[in-house]
């Protein structure tokens, strides 16, 4: 049980940056917050897509700055949390210590191989998958082999630098094919991959106490003596834990470069040629859902506005956009269909003098498809029988009320926006409900707080209804709407 003046630790590793919240256990109150740049991601090839390993060293220098912050109320940590982006792997030595480069969630120098195992094993591998990443390692294309070599996830070096012990949760290992109820590694793929199982840490669930910070690594961050550490869940699922959005009914969206979308469900969920896959909680549930590519990163595409608000201001003022547009940054579509060869694309309205929008006509085109593509996502949900009868939303794009409110209009409900939304606090609350021996549905109830709740414009319902249903006829005569949900 926990009391008075206990703390847990919530750390996030995004792509450019981490993150440390320290929360208090019993009001789920913010008690410190702290941040440090990671190194920024390298493309040193087509494809490639990597960053220095610096990931031990930046959570020991936050962990330090946080009890300096906290002065004598340190004393109080009792557990704490590391979530990161799935996919993203490092080789390391026997002791945890990376040996090389970490190869990021979107590196796809494993495509080749990833074809070769598609046809040998008769399992879809994808060029950024996990798997590839994990065979090209292994494989003689990396470098030099190291004595005891392991592979690695970017939270499993945190922890193997705090507790000594090589560990990986199911939740960041999904894409590299875990079986998460029976917690074992894809055997027949990884032989066909000639990934070593004795390379690959323990596999162990979501919320599992792993160890205890070591004695020097205490000492050396200020922390006292016994602190657990429990293994995390992937940055999309801490995101819906801080959410609140863990019951069956709920449903959150997590906008920031991409949007994530996640339900709630008794047993496991896939569909869709494997857009929609489900980690599994701590609990026993299952968290099925997909990751699209669109998302906040489009509003940046080709210069973007020059500002931000004022774009928001100038959207909210002109209503419902007349242009049609599906919105992606890139090429390549994870859910809520997967198609690799997708590309963004804008239809002019009816018309139209001209094929090309103003650019804060494009900025409101924007806005309103990627609220298109959260309900697409959550209709497809449905579909597969994840029904969502309350939507929480967070991530950065929650920043922009413009914004949430259209994604509220297009949804024709309203949408809750926690009081602190971050996969920081989410690995937090993890913390808290390992320590205090507490469900963790009860935790999030416990703990966490709504800001605001969001309800549709109801004058811009209508013409955001036409905007939906003229996207959907788009996307099915593209032939990238597969209505089979197998």
């Amino acid at each position: 049980m926990t009391g008075d003046g206990e703390l847990v630790l919530g750390i996030d590793l995004a792509t450019a940056g981490a993150r440390l919240l320290a929360v208090d256990v019993a009001s789920g109150r913010v008690q410190a917050s702290v941040e440090a740049p990671l190194p920024p991601p390298v493309v040193p090839a087509p494809g490639h897509l990597e960053q220095r390993p610096v990931y031990a060293e930046v959570v020991r220098a936050l962990l330090r700055a946080a009890t300096a912050s906290l002065g004598a109320r340190a004393a109080g940590v009792r557990a704490l949390s590391v979530t990161a982006t799935s996919g993203s792997v490092v080789a390391a030595d026997a002791h945890g210590v990376p040996t090389g480069v970490a190869l990021l969630y979107a590196d796809q120098r494993g495509a080749a191989l990833a074809t070769r195992l598609s046809a040998t094993t008769g399992h879809r591998v994808g060029a950024a998958s996990t798997l590839a990443r994990l065979a090209w390692l292994a494989g003689p294309d990396a470098a030099a082999p190291v004595p005891g070599r392991v592979y690695l996830h970017v939270p499993d070096v945190v922890v193997a630098d705090l507790t000594g012990r090589l560990v990986t949760d199911t939740s960041h290992a999904l894409k590299a094919g875990v079986d998460a109820a029976g917690l074992q590694w894809p055997g027949e793929l990884l032989a066909a991959a000639a990934v070593p199982l004795t390379a690959l840490p323990e596999l162990v669930g979501p919320g599992t106490v792993v160890g205890v910070v070591r004695t020097d690594v205490a000492r050396d961050v200020g922390l006292p003596p016994g602190v657990r550490v429990v293994a995390g869940m992937t940055d999309g699922c801490t995101a819906q834990l801080a959410a609140g959005a863990v019951a069956p009914g709920s449903s959150v969206g997590v906008l920031g470069t991409t949007l994530v979308l996640k339900g709630v469900s008794p047993t496991e969920v896939t569909g869709f040629a494997g857009a929609v896959y489900s980690h599994r909680a701590p609990d026993g549930s299952w968290w099925p859902g997909g990751a699209s590519n669109t998302g906040a990163g489009v509003l940046a595409v080709d210069g973007g506005v020059p500002d931000l608000a004022a774009a928001d201001a100038a959207a909210d003022a002109a209503g419902p956009s007349r242009w049609t547009g599906y919105p992606l940054s890139g090429t390549g579509e994870r859910f809520p269909f997967a198609r690799p060869d997708a590309t963004a694309f804008l239809l002019p309205p009816p018309g139209a003098r001209t094929a090309h929008p103003t650019p804060h006509e494009r900025h409101r085109t924007w806005l309103d498809g990627v609220a298109f593509v959260e309900r697409l996502g959550l209709e497809r949900l449905a579909e597969l029988g994840v029904g969502s009868a309350d939507h929480r939303v967070v991530g950065g794009g929650t920043r922009s009320r413009v914004w949430t409110t259209v994604r509220a209009s297009v949804l024709g409900r309203p949408v809750t926006r926690p009081a602190e939304p971050s996969s920081a606090f989410g690995a937090a609350l993890l913390a808290a409900s390992a320590c205090s021996g507490t469900a963790l549905t009860a935790t999030a109830v416990r703990l966490v707080r709504p800001a605001e709740v969001v309800e549709p414009d109801p004058r811009q319902t209508g013409a955001l209804e036409e905007g939906y249903r003229r996207l959907l006829a788009e996307l099915h005569r593209r032939g990238w709407l597969d209505d089979r949900s197998g």
